[in-house]
């Protein structure tokens, strides 16, 4: 159940403090980060709506197969441009969420991620590439 989003930043490595600024900034929700193993982050979030979740990222350069997925998940969603905005993105982020993390959750975390990234985000099912928006949108409706 990993999420990708691809990520415009050249280097290796997540811009911890970026993802916080953005989360309190635009998302009403506060991130923690936690030492993890072996090039990985932990991250706790909660919104201001009581949404939690606990999850492990990893960044990593993208690959082919990235590139094949995001394009079908294009064609797939009718998102158009996304897989042109995911090729100028040299590296992914990988969000896996902890058992028992809400869906919601995950989105949001997806959204405050991109806001960084600057690239979309490609949920598991590949059914379609979006934005910050697209993330949002896809959340609220969960919420109601």
């Amino acid at each position: 159940m990993i999420h990708r989003v691809f990520t415009q930043t050249p280097t290796p490595g997540a811009d911890l403090a970026a993802f916080e600024r953005n989360a309190e900034r635009f998302f009403a929700a506060s991130l923690r980060s936690l030492p993890a193993p072996q090039g990985a982050n932990k991250l706790l979030l909660t919104s201001r709506r009581g949404v939690e979740g606990s999850f492990t990222l990893r960044q990593r350069p993208r690959s082919p197969e990235d590139m094949e997925l995001a394009r079908d998940a294009e064609a797939a969603g009718r998102a158009a441009g996304m897989a042109a905005l995911a090729e100028r993105c040299q590296n992914v982020w990988l969000i896996e969420p902890e058992p028992g993390t809400p869906e919601a959750a995950t989105l949001l975390l997806c959204a405050i991620v991109a806001s960084a990234a600057l690239g979309p985000v490609l949920p598991p099912d590949a059914a379609s590439l979006y934005g910050v928006r697209g993330a949002m949108e896809r959340r609220e409706r969960l919420l109601g």
